[in-house]
């Protein structure tokens, strides 16, 4: 009992002494908090749900399907990505957009917001784009045909440098838009 008294006392003195000699060299040490704090985007709430769900899968003896359960809480714990800046609105109006020529930088977002006044439906379609747009990229960039009135989409991030043409496919001879995204 009394050697283990003596080795916390000792741990403790060299502690001590490591933080006078760190005062003495003008060196601040951080609090431990702050130290050992991270930034994983979770709540704690959803901490101790991974958590939760970590120990479980600790438990696995087969080391492949305990892997496989690890990836599979870090997968469904990953945190959402930060919202893309909203860097312009473009109004949908009858037979136009405005503003027609918009420039913004990577990863910033854009937002359609149609007129309250419009008679006629519109929608917002991606005719051209930078090379290596997917097809599911061109979808996520359209919107079916929608209501004349009364309704917004986005914000979407562009996150691909180059030149996005948009036009209203029901009205695609008056209503171009033309979004130069750089770095």
């Amino acid at each position: 009992m009394k050697s283990g008294i003596k080795a916390r006392v000792a741990g403790m003195l060299s502690v001590g002494v490591v933080t006078l000699a760190m005062g003495a060299a003008g060196v601040v040490a951080a609090p431990l908090s702050a130290a050992t704090a991270t930034t994983s985007g979770l709540t704690p709430a959803q901490k101790r749900a991974k958590a939760k769900a970590m120990k479980k899968c600790k438990k696995i003896k087969k080391a492949s399907k305990r892997r496989a359960c690890i990836k599979r809480v870090n997968k469904r714990f990953k945190p959402k990505p930060a919202p893309a800046k909203l860097a312009a609105t473009v109004g949908v109006h009858d037979d136009y957009f405005s503003p027609t020529d918009v420039t913004i930088k990577k990863g910033q977002a854009v937002k359609w917001v149609w007129d309250n006044n419009n008679a006629n439906a519109h929608n917002v379609t991606l005719v051209t784009g930078p090379a290596g747009l997917t097809p599911k990229d061109y979808y996520n960039l359209s919107t079916p045909n929608s209501p004349a009135v009364q309704y917004t989409f986005g914000p979407k991030a562009l996150t691909k440098v180059g030149t996005y043409d948009f036009v209203c496919s029901l009205h695609s001879t008056v209503m171009n838009l033309k979004i130069k995204v750089t770095n």
